[in-house]
C-alpha cells in the first residue's frame, strides 16, 4: 500500500516551482509553520465509510454473501487499524452512537475493493493478471479543535504477485483480507514519525 496524495493541517502540498527554493520538492504553507500534530492522547477509530464504494472480485463465495461482505470489510478494517495504531496511543472503535472528547479521530471512505482473481494470479499472476486493488481515503481529525490535521488517499494490491503468494500477500487465497492488514500498517506508519527507529544508538554519547 503507498500514499498516493495528503494534506497535513489544511496546507496542500506541491513540488516547488523554483531551482533557488531550498528544499525543493515538497513545500506546505500551514498556520503552524508546517509542524505536523503528535502524540495523541486518544485515538478513536470509526468504520470507515464503504455504501458508495465499488466491491467486486473474489469476495464471497457466491453472489448473494457478497452485500454481506462489504458491510463487514469496514469493522475487518477498524480491527486491524486499532492493532496498527495502538502502537501510538490507546486505541478504541466506536459505536455508532458515540462520539470522543479528546485526542484523535480516524475516519474515512473505501473507494475500491477489488479480490482480483485467485485463477488469473495462479497463472499469470507475474504479469498482474487477477491483481487485487484496494484503493481508500484516510482523515485524521483533532477532536478538540475539529481540525483535520492529516488527510491522505491509499491506493494498492497485490500487484505482480504470482501463485505463492507472500507474507503481505495472499497468493491463491483471498486477497482483500492480506490488502486491509497492509493498508492499516502503512496507516501507522504514515503518522508515525520515526517508526522504525532508524538513527537509534545504543551509546550515550556520539565520540568526536
Amino acid at each position: 500500500m503507498h500514499v498516493t496524495s495528503s494534506r497535513v493541517g489544511g496546507g496542500s502540498h506541491a513540488a516547488a516551482v523554483d531551482a533557488k527554493d531550498f528544499g525543493s520538492g515538497v513545500r506546505m504553507i500551514t498556520a503552524n509553520c508546517g509542524v505536523g500534530a503528535t502524540n495523541p492522547k486518544a485515538i478513536y477509530i470509526r468504520p470507515f465509510c464503504i455504501d458508495t464504494a465499488t466491491f467486486t472480485g473474489d469476495e464471497a463465495q457466491t453472489d448473494g454473501e457478497m452485500p454481506i461482505r462489504k458491510a463487514l470489510t469496514p469493522v475487518e478494517f477498524a480491527d486491524d487499524l486499532k492493532e496498527q495504531l495502538e502502537k501510538i496511543a490507546p486505541a478504541r472503535i466506536l459505536r455508532p452512537n458515540e462520539s470522543p472528547r479528546l485526542g484523535w479521530l480516524v475516519d474515512g471512505e473505501f473507494q475500491l475493493v477489488d479480490g482480483g482473481s485467485p485463477a488469473g494470479r495462479y497463472f499469470l499472476g507475474q504479469f498482474g493478471v487477477g491483481r487485487s486493488i484496494l484503493a481508500l481515503h484516510v482523515r485524521v481529525t483533532d477532536v478538540k479543535s475539529g481540525i483535520v490535521v492529516y488527510e491522505f488517499d491509499m491506493a494498492g494490491g497485490s500487484k505482480l504477485q504470482g501463485r505463492l503468494g507472500t507474507v503481505r500477500a495472499s497468493g491463491l487465497g483471498r486477497a482483500t483480507h492480506f490488502d486491509l492488514q497492509n493498508a492499516a500498517e502503512r496507516v501507522y506508519l504514515t503518522l508515525s514519525a520515526n517508526p522504525y527507529r532508524y538513527g537509534a544508538r545504543a551509546n550515550v554519547s556520539l565520540p568526536e
